[in-house]
């Protein structure tokens, strides 16, 4: 009989296979253990070519990062407990979740100014009012400070795709300049590896727009600022930048939410005043095509306030939900076919409401515990 080579096996076949298999796999031998369980590329290329995987939505809630895991029937769900934040530095007041993306969370950190954190300020460059990022690995438990190097916080997005650049991520500023009518875009880059600020050589020029503040998109290599009427992207791997014009534009303001769906379909989320959500996404040949209208969604219980998530694909549109009388929220879907809202989780703390994101916990189990290097 012919003989499939090892290398066909271990990575062409099994990374193809559902996490339920693998799981019992890797009771066959100890090289299938150390592959499945340990192996980079096996991780890289399962990642890539893996059966459909569970998600969930992580949200801040005061000092803390909770999660909201959603089960999908049929698979084996990871769970991820938990993080401790003993990392973060002493007296830090408030944070802010601005991006999750493959297992790495872009924090915004706020902390008490005293003469005891005068040192800790200096050593990482953090500015005079306390205030910076910080990039942690919460499967790894590993956090790293990003020098500020007096940029503006609330514009700063995430790029790490550990498929290409498994050990290396990125942030980028978006900086704004005004030059008579028009508003001048340009971008600054840091990278983790050099640990600097660098400048880009690409400008965006478009008529007057309004950055909406945290209103950051960061979709693995690209990363989306909502600039209404306009949506500005940057491209890290490949250096190129844009802009779109968002549908809806005359009226679109802060409710609007860009996502991407899990082939690679940008989406384009609505929430108007009148409790009505549209929903885009975007062709091939970059036009915005209207996917669902939805009008009247009905709430859950007492929980007559919601905001829509960025839509991801699929049947369901994922909302936060606020009671004003018992002072709660909940992670709940509409399902568009039956038309019905259930319940998924009660989330922790009703204000000041955070910001809450998809994350795929069964990626990031495996592509977070690679580890990324500040070398």
């Amino acid at each position: 009989m012919a003989r499939i080579p090892g290398d066909v096996v271990h990575y062409k076949i099994l990374p193809r296979l559902p996490y339920k298999s693998l799981s019992r796999f890797e009771c066959v031998c100890k090289n299938w253990h150390h592959l499945i369980s340990h192996d980079i590329v096996f991780a890289h290329e399962q990642s890539r070519h893996g059966s459909p995987i569970s998600f969930g939505c992580v949200y801040q809630h005061k000092q803390s990062i909770n999660f909201a895991p959603i089960d999908v029937p049929g698979e084996l769900n990871v769970r991820i407990t938990s993080p401790s934040f003993f990392s973060l530095p002493n007296g830090t007041e408030r944070i802010r979740i601005t991006a999750a993306v493959n297992g790495l969370l872009l924090l915004f950190l706020q902390r008490k100014r005293d003469e005891q954190n005068d040192s800790m300020r200096s050593i990482n460059h953090q500015d005079a009012v306390g205030e910076f990022h910080y990039v942690w690995n919460f499967v790894t438990k590993e956090g790293h400070f990003i020098p500020e190097d007096d940029h503006r916080s609330w514009f700063v997005g995430l790029a790490f795709d550990p498929s290409i650049t498994p050990a290396c991520y990125r942030l980028v500023h978006l900086a704004q300049q005004r030059k008579g009518l028009r508003e001048e875009f340009s971008f600054e880059i840091y990278s983790s590896r050099t640990r600097k600020w660098t400048m880009s050589d690409h400008k965006i020029m478009i008529p007057e727009g309004k950055r909406i503040p945290w209103d950051v998109f960061c979709g693995g290599r690209i990363i989306y600022w909502n600039c209404s009427p306009y949506a500005l992207w940057f491209e890290v791997d490949k250096d190129v930048a844009g802009c779109t014009l968002l549908p809806e534009a005359e009226d679109l303001g802060p409710q609007h939410a860009l996502g991407v769906t899990n082939d690679g379909l940008l989406t384009s989320t609505r929430f108007s005043k009148n409790d009505t959500i549209t929903i885009w996404t975007m062709s091939e040949d970059g036009a915005w095509v209207k996917k669902f209208y939805l009008e009247n969604v009905p709430t859950v219980s007492s929980f007559n306030l919601f905001e829509p998530l960025p839509f991801t694909g699929g049947d369901g549109i994922y909302m936060e939900m606020f009671s004003s009388s018992l002072w709660k929220r909940i992670l709940a879907c509409y399902n568009t076919n039956t038309q019905e809202t259930t319940m998924i989780s009660e989330m922790m703390g009703h204000w000041p409401p955070s910001k809450c994101l998809h994350i795929d916990y069964n990626r990031i189990a495996r592509l977070g515990s690679l580890g990324v290097t500040e070398d």
